[in-house]
């Protein structure tokens, strides 16, 4: 039985990062500028998926999946897919940044 996902709560955006959230919400549409600054969010990533996705790509391949089982994976079982790469790649993601 798959794990059931974990959806990703964000914390607040830092002030600046917020402003400019806020600013380009306000530019798009008339919309209410929450419903605008989630489009605005669905954008950039939408924009940014040819990155993500050859990371994603990467360690896939590192640790024999195609990128959308890991993609999955990383969605619902982030624990395992962490895992998977620390085996295939001999570090984890997590241990490759440190700790302030």
């Amino acid at each position: 039985m798959p794990q059931e996902q974990q959806r990703l709560h964000l914390r607040p955006l830092a002030p600046y990062e917020d402003r400019l959230l806020t600013a380009l919400a306000f530019f798009r549409t008339q919309r209410k500028t929450t419903t605008q600054a989630h489009h605005c969010l669905a954008m950039y990533l939408r924009q940014s998926e040819s990155r993500i996705m050859s990371e994603v790509g990467f360690y896939a391949r590192l640790s024999g999946l195609n990128q959308f089982e890991l993609l999955e994976l990383i969605y619902t079982d982030p624990d395992k897919a962490e895992m998977l790469i620390e085996q295939a790649a001999g570090v984890g993601v997590k241990d490759t940044f440190e700790e302030e």
